[in-house]
């Protein structure tokens, strides 16, 4: 899983001291796309302890620092949160999977993932920040950005583009209450290699644009905090062949995301580490193909 690839294509080349190395027992956390799922879903594999998205997949800089904002401050939800549309409880900080047909176990799971993750970022030695868009809707009501339109109609939101100094603002602000809450946590930023906005590739090029001008000005200002790992650019400059794609042509193939997740883990983990990890992944591929019934 970890081995080195041939050498069939351009390569980005990483400088190993560049990056810092982690052992088996370091604990991570990660907030962002789905790519950041499928990172930490393959360390959690790998049998590392891990914690991810405590509001569900969020996108953008701005849900970024609140998801952040409220672990690090113990902030619950409440009641007020909420509204109701289409027979659930849902929420503008929350992926459309935290939505309930009952507004207290709704409020309730929120909480209860809001904590489980606090718990985790207390103690992570690095956490993963991964956005994926600068594009944001917001609501015409008031104007607060929204992590998820839950197929609300159009007509409640406007849309617009962040600029790099909102992002870069934004992803600071998540930085610098992740140290305040655990200064020995590691700020890993990455770039959602996924394509959005397939209608309009310019916006989704200036959106990417915008949030890698941020995500490298943020790395520099805390150059002993934090550090970039070019998912995006792996994907776009490496991986250069439609191959890589899923069908819609917008998502990492899964050999694709193979690559990028297993560059990442190589890159930070000691070799101690990916020894046991390459072991753990093994039996975990093992356990969730072993028949559910072995009787003859």
């Amino acid at each position: 899983m970890f081995h080195d690839e041939p050498k069939l294509r351009t390569e980005i080349r990483l400088n190993p001291a560049d990056y810092p190395k982690f052992g088996f027992d370091s604990v991570w956390c990660g907030i962002g796309s789905c790519f950041s799922e499928n990172l930490l879903h393959l360390l959690a594999d790998c049998g590392l302890t891990v914690s991810q998205n405590p509001t569900g997949i969020i996108y953008n800089a701005w849900s970024i620092r609140q998801t952040v904002s409220r672990a690090a401050e113990a902030r619950c939800y409440s009641a007020a949160d909420f509204f109701e549309s289409a027979g659930l409880w849902r929420s503008w900080e929350h992926h459309g999977s935290f939505s309930r047909p009952d507004l207290q176990t709704a409020v309730e799971h929120a909480n209860s993932r809001l904590k489980a993750f606090r718990d985790r970022l207390q103690i992570a030695a690095a956490t993963v920040l991964t956005p994926s868009s600068a594009v944001v809707y917001c609501l015409k009501t008031d104007g607060r950005i929204v992590a998820n339109c839950h197929k609300v109609e159009n007509r409640c939101f406007y849309r617009r583009l962040l600029s790099p100094a909102e992002n870069r603002t934004f992803l600071v602000e998540a930085v610098e209450r992740i140290l305040e809450f655990n200064r020995k946590c590691r700020i890993i930023l990455t770039l959602s290699p996924v394509r959005h906005y397939p209608g309009d590739l310019v916006l989704n090029a200036r959106s990417k644009a915008a949030l890698l001008t941020a995500l490298h000005e943020v790395s520099e200002e805390f150059p002993e905090n934090c550090v970039y790992f070019p998912a995006y650019e792996i994907l776009q400059d490496e991986l250069r062949d439609y191959r890589f794609y899923r069908p819609d042509l917008l998502h990492p193939s899964e050999p694709a995301a193979e690559l990028i997740c297993g560059r990442f883990v190589k890159t930070f983990f000691t070799a101690a580490a990916l020894e046991i990890m390459e072991k753990k992944f093994g039996q975990t591929k093992l356990r969730r193909h072993w028949p559910l019934n072995n009787s003859k």
